[in-house]
C-alpha cells in the first residue's frame, strides 16, 4: 500500500514511522470517534457597580461530536470539564466503553489534553492532533518566519507539510532548523514553530497512512457542529451573551440536531442515545 506513495516522494516525506502504526485502529467499527472543539462568543459587559469581579471577555462553549457504528450525537457544555463529564455519562449510558477504543480528535489545546487524561485514562484511547489545526498553525507561524520570493516560501511550506503529513516530526524540525539565513526573516517565529512541534509531537500521527486506509484525520465534524450550534447563531456582529443565555441556546440547537427537541418540549425523557448518521 505504501510503496506507490513512497516511490514518488523524497525520503523525508515518505511513510517511514512504522511505530505510528501501533496507534492505528484495526477496525473502525470497534471505535468511538470523538471530536472536541471550543468556541468563544462575546460576553455581555458587566454593568455592576458594586465592586464585584467581572467575568471573562468571552463565554466558552465546548462542543463534542460523537460518532460510532450506532450513530451520532452532539454534546455541549460551558467549560471543558462540564462537557467531558457529559461525554463520560453518554458513553456509559450507551455501553460505548465496552470493548471499544476511543479516538479523540482536537486542536491539541492543553485543557482538552488534561481533560481527556483526567476522565479517560482508565480505558483504551488515542488522542490525535487534528490535521487542519496542525497545518493551519504551522502555516501561520512559518508565514511570519520566512522570507524570499512567493514561490520560495511556498516550496518550503509545501515540503514541511509533506513531512508532517507522513508523521515525520523529527525530520520537519531538522529541516526548519537547517533553513538558510536568506530564507528566514524572524528567528523568534521560526523557533515558535519548532517549539510547537516539540510540544505536539506525541499527538501527531501518520496522516498519510490513515488517508490511504480511508480513516478520519480531523475533528472537522466538531468544527462544523460548533459552527451550527454556537458560532452561526451567536457570533454575529454586535451580539453579546450571558453564560446562561449562550449555553441555553446551544442546548436547544443541539437538541434539534440530536432529534431530541420534541421530547424536551413535551416533557418526555431525553433519549441520550445515538441517532442515525447524518441526522445529527
Amino acid at each position: 500500500m505504501t510503496a506507490p506513495y513512497n516511490k514518488v516522494r523524497d525520503r523525508e516525506c515518505q511513510i517511514k514511522r512504522w511505530d505510528l502504526l501501533n496507534n492505528i485502529e484495526l477496525d473502525p467499527g470497534d471505535c468511538v470517534y470523538i471530536s472536541i472543539d471550543d468556541v468563544g462568543v462575546k460576553h455581555q459587559k458587566d454593568t455592576r457597580k458594586d465592586g464585584g469581579t467581572k467575568e471573562g471577555k468571552y463565554v466558552e462553549n465546548t462542543v463534542i461530536h460523537i460518532q460510532s457504528v450506532e450513530g451520532e450525537y452532539t454534546l455541549t457544555g460551558i467549560g471543558m470539564d462540564n462537557a467531558l463529564k457529559l461525554l463520560l455519562a453518554y458513553l456509559l449510558k450507551n455501553n460505548l466503553l465496552e470493548n471499544r477504543q476511543l479516538i479523540f480528535f482536537s486542536d491539541g489545546a492543553r485543557n482538552i489534553r488534561n481533560g481527556i487524561e483526567k476522565y479517560f485514562d482508565f480505558c483504551p484511547s488515542i488522542h490525535m492532533l487534528d490535521w487542519y489545526h496542525l497545518e493551519k498553525r504551522m502555516t501561520e507561524l512559518t508565514s511570519m518566519a520566512l522570507k524570499g520570493t512567493k514561490s520560495e516560501r511556498y516550496a518550503i511550506r509545501e515540503h514541511m507539510d509533506s513531512m508532517l503529513w507522513a508523521g515525520n516530526v523529527d525530520d520537519t524540525i531538522k529541516y526548519l532548523k537547517g533553513l538558510a539565513p536568506k530564507n528566514v526573516k524572524n528567528n523568534t517565529k521560526l523557533k515558535e514553530a519548532i517549539d510547537y512541534l516539540e510540544r505536539k509531537k506525541d499527538f501527531i500521527c501518520c496522516y498519510a497512512i490513515r488517508k490511504l486506509l480511508g480513516y478520519r484525520n480531523s475533528s472537522n465534524s466538531a468544527e462544523k457542529t460548533n459552527d451550527l450550534i454556537v458560532a452561526e447563531r451567536q457570533k454575529h456582529n454586535g451580539m453579546s451573551w450571558s453564560s446562561n443565555g449562550s449555553h441555553a441556546l446551544a442546548i436547544v440547537t443541539a437538541s434539534v440536531r440530536n432529534g431530541e427537541i420534541d421530547n424536551w418540549l413535551h416533557g418526555k425523557p431525553i433519549r441520550f442515545s445515538p441517532c442515525p448518521a447524518g441526522a445529527a
